[in-house]
């Protein structure tokens, strides 16, 4: 989506991300990405906080002083508010194209006061206020508003996702075998292959044990009833359009692949 929204509107890139392999990963990927496409770019600082840091001005200054055009960043726990906190404050939001693809993981706390519109937000699996969102979804997200007094993000949509899983492969089992209680190993064949509703849409496992689910990222608004940021436009995404196919070497499938931009 960074290329599509940004193609010939940045030069230089940045990148802050959790200093393990998910955050090096992430990163390194998103480079791929634009040497994928050809596009142009310098990487000009690379920040790698330690999980669990809280002080980030270190790294804010870093990266204001490096100018980027685009900054990267695959933060998802608390660090992430925080980051964005003190990037604010040191104008460091006020220039730079941002985009950040876990940052759903902590959407409430993602105020307007210091969080920009126009961000790259994934929310993964789950966007709670999805408008083309199913009834199963609105309804939890109404449930959980009323318990909570909260709203949910992605990782309710993977425990439902987990649940209903285990429970179509049970019931798929036990009809295989005419209502004997199925085995470990007769559950474990009978999701390989399964496809489920979840609270984000569709998901299944493939025959490789990959699970593939439905993923929301789009521009972040003000535009809201809430305190914090939502999406106002957004793309929804199947996981067999994104993640390579079984038996693949990643690095080598990204440089051929076929993505919607």
């Amino acid at each position: 989506l960074a290329i599509k929204y940004w193609k010939g509107k940045f030069a230089t890139v940045a990148g802050i991300n959790p200093d393990y392999s998910y955050g090096r990963n992430n990163m390194a990927a998103f480079v791929a990405m634009l040497k994928r496409f050809n596009i142009d770019h310098k990487v000009v600082t690379e920040q790698w906080p330690k999980v669990g840091t809280m002080d980030l001005t270190s790294h804010v200054a870093a990266l204001k002083a490096a100018k980027p055009d685009l900054i990267f960043s695959s933060l998802l726990f608390a660090d992430l508010p925080v980051f964005m906190k003190q990037a604010h404050a040191a104008e460091l939001t006020k220039d730079s194209k941002l985009v950040f693809p876990a940052a759903g993981w902590q959407h409430t706390l993602m105020k307007k006061e210091f969080t920009p519109e126009g961000i790259l937000f994934g929310h993964n699996t789950f966007y709670f206020d999805n408008p083309n969102g199913s009834p199963l979804a609105k309804e939890f997200v109404a449930w959980y508003e009323r318990t909570y007094k909260d709203y949910p993000e992605w990782e309710a949509d993977r425990a439902y996702f987990a649940i209903a899983s285990y429970k179509a492969a049970v019931e798929n089992a036990a009809k295989a075998k005419n209502g004997s209680w199925p085995s470990q190993d007769d559950v474990i064949e009978a999701m390989a292959g399964l496809s489920v509703e979840s609270l984000g849409g569709k998901g299944a496992w493939r025959k490789d044990h990959i699970a593939e689910q439905t993923f929301v990222q789009g521009l972040t608004t003000h535009n809201n009833k809430y305190d914090f940021v939502t999406l106002g436009s957004f793309e929804t995404m199947y996981a067999s359009d994104l993640q390579k196919p079984p038996g693949a070497n990643f690095w080598d499938w990204i440089k051929t692949a076929q993505f919607k931009i």
